[in-house]
C-alpha cells in the first residue's frame, strides 16, 4: 500500500510538468515521493527548515503573486503553531493547500507533542477555509486534479501510515461516500477511523443495521449530506480527535438545528495527554474509540 502523502506528491509531480505555478514548501519534512520533485522540479520546491509560521508567511507572499502553493509539515506543527498566519491566508482566500500530515495519533509513541488531536477545530475556525480528511490514497490522488481545477484555501488532513483502499468512488461534488451498509443508524466518520469502523461492521455483520458514511469533505458541510441523514433514525459521529475538536461537534450545530429530534451521539478521544508507548491501535482504544464503545452506540446496549 502507498501512503497518502506519497500519493499526493506523485500526483503533484505529474501536474508540475505543465503548471509552473505549483509551488511546494516544506518545513524540514520529507517523503519518498517528494524526492523526485526536489531533484527534478527544483524551481518549484523550497525547504524552509523548522519554521512553520515563516512557512505560511512565505506561502501567503507566493500566493499573492499568483502561485498555487502547497505547504507541508507535521500535523501538530503546521496547524497549531500557525493559527494567526492561517487566519490571514483564509481571510484573503488565497490558493494555499495546507498538507496536515500525520493527524490524530498517527505519530504513536512519539508522545503528545507529536499528536494532532486538536487540529480539526483550528482548521474549522478559519473563516472561509475548507477541510478534507482522507481515508485512503485514491482520494488523495483524485483531490489534486479536483483542486487545481478551482484553487482555494484549504486544509487536507492526511494519515501517516498507508490505509486500506476502499473500492468506492470519490465524488468531490458530493463531499462524502457511503462505504458500506444500508441501515437506519448512520455512522459518520473520516480518515483513519473509517477502515476501523468498516472492520467492526463486517465482523459483527451489521450491514442491515448501520450505514457507514465517509465524510471526506467536512467543511463546508455538503448540502447533499442532509439528504443522506434524512434516511437515518440515529446518527453517531466518530473522530480521532478530542471531543471539543471533533467533526462531531462541528456537525452537531447544523444537524441539531435542522433535525432537533434526531438521535445524535459522538465518539471521540478522551481529553487527556497520552504518554504510553503501546502503538496507535492500542492508544486509540485506550482513549475511547474502541469496539465496545462503537457497538454500544450502534446497538444501544452492552455487546454480548
Amino acid at each position: 500500500m502507498i501512503s497518502q502523502r506519497d500519493s499526493l506528491f506523485n500526483a503533484l509531480y505529474v501536474q508540475t510538468q505543465n503548471d509552473k505555478d505549483i509551488i511546494i514548501l516544506s518545513a524540514d519534512f520529507g517523503a519518498p515521493a517528494l524526492d523526485k520533485i526536489t531533484l527534478e522540479r527544483k524551481a518549484q520546491f523550497f525547504h524552509l527548515g523548522i519554521s512553520e509560521q515563516n512557512l505560511i508567511d512565505v506561502a501567503i507572499g507566493m500566493a499573492l503573486k499568483g502561485k498555487k502553493v502547497f505547504t507541508y509539515a507535521m500535523a501538530p506543527f503546521i496547524s497549531l503553531r500557525c493559527a494567526e498566519q492561517h487566519k490571514l491566508a483564509a481571510m484573503m482566500n488565497l490558493p494555499i493547500v495546507n498538507i496536515v500530515a500525520g493527524v490524530g495519533l498517527g505519530y504513536a509513541n512519539a508522545g503528545p507533542t507529536h499528536y494532532a488531536t486538536e487540529d480539526y477545530s483550528l482548521a474549522a475556525n478559519m473563516i472561509g477555509s475548507e477541510i478534507y480528511t482522507f481515508s485512503d490514497s485514491n482520494q488523495v490522488t483524485s483531490f489534486v486534479e479536483h483542486y487545481l481545477s478551482k484553487p482555494h484555501h484549504c486544509f487536507i488532513r492526511l494519515d501517516r501510515e498507508p490505509l486500506p483502499k476502499i473500492a468506492i468512488d470519490t465524488d468531490f461534488n458530493l463531499g462524502f461516500r457511503v462505504v458500506c451498509g444500508s441501515g437506519k443508524v448512520g455512522i459518520i466518520s473520516h480518515g483513519y477511523c473509517v477502515a476501523k469502523i468498516k472492520g467492526i461492521i463486517e465482523k459483527h455483520n451489521l450491514h442491515q443495521k448501520v450505514t457507514l458514511v465517509d465524510l471526506f469533505h467536512s467543511k463546508p458541510i455538503p448540502e447533499s449530506l442532509n439528504q443522506q441523514i434524512e434516511c437515518f433514525d440515529r446518527v453517531v459521529v466518530i473522530d480521532e480527535q478530542i471531543e471539543t475538536s471533533s467533526v462531531g461537534q462541528f456537525l452537531a450545530l447544523a444537524i441539531r438545528r435542522d433535525r432537533p429530534s434526531l438521535g445524535y451521539e459522538t465518539i471521540s478521544l478522551r481529553e487527556e495527554f497520552m504518554f504510553e508507548n503501546v502503538g496507535r491501535e492500542k492508544l486509540v482504544e485506550l482513549a475511547g474509540i474502541n469496539e465496545e464503545a462503537i457497538l454500544k452506540k450502534i446497538l444501544l446496549q452492552e455487546p454480548n
